[in-house]
């Protein structure tokens, strides 16, 4: 009895030292359970900082890499402006579009003056059927006449007998030195027919010198009988040495072509292939749309019968004609003006003048 009282006295004695203990546990436990949700809200704020201050910092890295890209890309286009291919492909564009003196000018003839103050030195209006000159400035000057020279190319070919449904193929010989475009490529089989008419609407230089090429003899016996047709039609200040206009030694006066125009009008081909506003040819495979030189074809108020366009630099901007006014054939020439715009005006304010007075003065004369 003795002994189990002492052990229940050991056992109380035992458990009332180690309850605050246990108390003391239990007060700590909440108090560190605080303390480490204290620190991990603590250190969210911080880190989210820390996030905000790494992005922000990354955007103005980005920011700066953008700038430095431009910047190196502006220098980049400036060293390749300042470079020597640059400098050559700049020069040689405006060599291509910048033109020199024509051959008029150098002789200073461009700029002479004239009753109705054309801009064009060299200018004819013939009556054809009177065979009367109506007005002229400068017309027995030989200057150089450019792509008008494909109009005597298609009067030797038509009156030579040569066939002109005949075909060939384009060559890389015919592939001339110009900056004007062709439709023809090498390995195209044309006649000679649809070779002139492209010689003829759109000035096609490719096709004078297939033409020129194509011709019995070849190109040296075809440029003789260019200029033997010259003297044959008493045009005595012409001569010519190709059959495209681009040998700016192709020279004949204003005068000169009156009596070229009027040859090559007895041709209806001629005639016909010159004046067509479009046309497609099949050559071969392949379909090639062409189109005319000369705006005043489509032009209502004009009746044109015959015409070609030329253009070079010796020779400026020329044009010439056949076309009925007042009833009557008129020959329209017009050698080195300064620009297109500057040609055309002078052929409309001719036209005029002639339609609107001078045309019925001389019919009233007859």
């Amino acid at each position: 009895m003795r002994l189990l009282a002492s052990f229940f006295c050991a056992f109380f004695l035992l458990t009332a030292s180690a309850a605050p203990e246990v108390q003391a546990a239990q007060n700590k436990r909440p108090a560190a359970v605080k303390k480490v949700n204290t620190t991990k809200t603590a250190k969210a704020p911080a880190k989210k900082a820390a996030s905000a201050k790494k992005a922000s910092k990354g955007k103005k890295n980005v920011a700066a890499a953008r700038k430095t890209t431009k910047k190196v890309s502006s220098s980049a286009s400036r060293k390749f402006a300042s470079s020597k291919h640059y400098a050559k492909k700049r020069k040689t564009y405006a060599r291509r579009h910048v033109r020199g003196p024509s051959y008029a000018q150098l002789m200073g003839l461009r700029g002479s003056s004239d009753p109705l103050a054309l801009s064009t030195t060299a200018v004819l209006a013939y009556d054809m059927e009177n065979d009367q000159i109506l007005y002229e400035k400068n017309a027995d000057t030989s200057l150089p006449i450019a792509s008008i020279t494909k109009l005597m190319t298609a009067l030797v070919i038509v009156e030579s007998g040569v066939d002109l449904d005949q075909k060939f193929a384009v060559t890389t010989e015919d592939f001339v030195k110009s900056s004007a475009r062709s439709k023809l490529r090498k390995g195209m089989v044309l006649s000679r027919k649809q070779a002139l008419h492209l010689a003829l609407m759109s000035s096609d230089n490719r096709a004078a010198h297939f033409l020129a090429r194509t011709f019995p003899g070849g190109k040296a016996k075809f440029i003789s009988e260019m200029n033997a047709k010259a003297v044959l039609l008493a045009m005595d200040d012409s001569v010519f040495y190709d059959s495209i206009g681009l040998n700016n030694g192709n020279k004949c006066s204003a005068l000169d072509l009156s009596h070229l125009i009027a040859a090559a009008a007895e041709h209806d081909v001629i005639r016909d292939l010159s004046t067509t506003p479009e046309a497609s040819f099949s050559v071969g495979k392949r379909y090639v749309v062409s189109r005319t030189t000369n705006s005043f074809v489509a032009n209502d108020n004009w009746d044109i019968e015959l015409q070609k366009t030329g253009l070079t630099t010796a020779a400026g901007y020329c044009m010439v004609m056949q076309t009925n006014i007042s009833g009557r054939p008129v020959a329209m020439i017009f050698l080195d003006a300064p620009n297109k715009a500057a040609r055309n005006h002078d052929i409309q304010k001719l036209h005029d003048w002639l339609t609107n007075g001078k045309m019925l003065e001389t019919a009233s004369l007859n």
